[in-house]
């Protein structure tokens, strides 16, 4: 946890916190002795108040030392700490209060946000999966714990790639190794761990692993990796589609693309968007899809619309004209800077279009272009391959636009 801390220590706070009035109650988690009850009551209304920080903190050390380990003192004090943004302090208490009350799901809640909003993912996916075994009814929690597992996985993996680049064999056995223990059942991990193995010199553990990535493998994917174009997959690929890597070749190679395979590249190309999700939408018809959470995530968070009898219509293909309207919707959510361009000429889109201004959008960020006849083709099909360079176009802007 040391090294967790020392991050922290580095990094502005960005949680959304509610206000103090909404806080969950230690006391909820906590059992409080009818004798300390009264004590305890008066530190809580002082926290709800905001008033006298400082000397509510001290207050709560000077009570501390006569209730050692009494973990709702000890989660009002990483509260304090949270709320004056001291995010370091405050992990270290939520620690404490945890240590004192294994089944205190604030502490542990708050542990995984702090994790979560300074890129610990590791530490953050652990921590979300502790507050689901304490309670299974938190279920808009296990979509951020799959997330922090990808982006964990994924950084490692990246380290794992430099390192094997460099010779380090050690030092990418140990990163795959970790990798594993965090996604332990992705084939694909399994068969790269493998082709390392044979390269560090270790035949033996190499086709151990390579026997677990075949048990592991879908039938259906296992025909894919026959093909030398599955070869050409970059670390990004495999990364972020994981054993659904087939899924990703169906749709780069896709001819034009469904609502479904849209909605499927932006979220695995941009998980944060779960941090964004709305009210839940009655979606009628995505049962049956294999991307009906990803369809879920989208309307969520208003990235593509529904039709007006709640379907989705996952097998309708996509219009260009409608991907540009979800792409810039897209950068708005990720609060990219409206950039300066001058506007770009469209034969076929004119500013009284009501697609217009996504169309611009897109155009001036360079997610997509117009056609040699100066066209945008707003109702024209969407290939797979133009899909997925969009998406990688508008990461590779946003990640610069994070530094």
């Amino acid at each position: 946890m040391n090294t967790f801390l020392m991050v922290v220590l580095l990094l502005q706070s960005s949680l959304l916190l509610p206000p103090r009035s909404l806080a969950v109650n230690p006391a909820a988690v906590s059992q409080v002795p009818a004798k300390l009850q009264k004590d305890y009551d008066k530190l809580w209304s002082r926290f709800v108040s905001g008033q006298a920080d400082a000397q509510l903190a001290k207050d709560i050390e000077n009570f501390l030392k006569k209730q050692k380990n009494f973990d709702p003192a000890l989660t009002i004090a990483a509260y304090v700490e949270l709320y004056k943004g001291n995010d370091a302090v405050a992990a270290r208490k939520f620690q404490q209060a945890l240590a004192a009350n294994s089944k205190n799901w604030i502490a542990v809640y708050y542990l995984g946000e702090l994790a979560y909003a300074h890129q610990d993912y590791a530490q953050a996916n652990t921590f979300y999966s502790l507050l689901l075994s304490l309670d299974k009814t938190r279920t808009e929690i296990e979509p951020k714990r799959e997330k922090t597992l990808l982006l964990a996985t994924e950084n490692l993996v990246r380290s794992a790639a430099q390192a094997e680049a460099d010779n380090r064999f050690s030092d990418a056995e140990q990163l795959y190794r970790q990798a594993l223990s965090i996604a332990p059942k992705d084939p694909t991990l399994h068969s790269r761990f493998a082709d390392l193995l044979t390269k560090a010199g270790k035949p033996n553990e190499a086709e151990g692993e390579r026997r677990i990535a075949e048990e592991l493998m879908p039938h259906r994917t296992a025909i894919v990796r026959s093909n030398p174009a599955s070869k050409n997959d970059s670390l990004e690929d495999l990364g972020r589609w994981g054993n659904e890597i087939e899924r990703y070749h169906e749709i780069r190679d896709a001819q034009a693309t469904t609502r479904e395979q849209i909605a499927a590249i932006i979220v695995k190309y941009f998980p944060q968007i779960l941090e964004h999700r709305q009210n839940r939408q009655i979606v009628t018809d995505v049962d049956a899809a294999w991307a009906s959470e990803e369809i879920q995530i989208v309307v969520d968070t208003g990235l593509m619309d529904l039709f007006p009898n709640h379907t989705f219509e996952p097998s309708t293909l996509t219009t260009r004209g409608e991907f540009a309207v979800a792409m810039a919707r897209l950068i708005r959510l990720l609060g990219l800077s409206p950039n300066d361009n001058p506007r770009i000429p469209t034969t076929d889109v004119v500013p009284t279009n009501t697609q217009y201004r996504d169309v611009q959008l897109v155009l001036g960020y360079a997610v997509m272009s117009v056609h040699d006849s100066g066209a945008f083709d707003i109702s024209g099909e969407l290939p797979g391959r133009e899909a997925v360079g969009a998406a990688e176009r508008l990461l590779k802007t946003f990640q610069q636009s994070q530094h």
